[in-house]
């Protein structure tokens, strides 16, 4: 089964938070762009552990806020294995 990894949502020019559902180890790894363009952490914050908080809401029209994960695969944080040999 896939993980959801990134969620799409439509500007409104009023609306300030929108909610996701994928997991993540750190709030750093969770990104928002706009219409593409990657959104500096000043923009927005975390209302809580699943929601985004934007500073001022995306224009209406805009179709395409995105939220996503973006995790550093070099450098991971946690690492799974098998534990039975075949």
């Amino acid at each position: 089964m896939a993980i959801v990894t990134e969620e799409f949502f439509n500007g409104t020019g009023s609306q300030t938070l929108f909610s996701f559902t994928f997991p993540y180890l750190e709030e750093s790894d969770v990104k928002v762009s706009i219409d593409g363009t990657t959104q500096s952490t000043t923009t927005y914050s975390f209302a809580n552990a699943t929601t985004i908080s934007f500073n001022t809401a995306p224009a209406s029209g805009t179709n395409n806020v995105r939220i996503f994960r973006d995790t550093d695969i070099e450098n991971l944080k946690a690492s799974f294995f098998s534990r039975f040999s075949y």
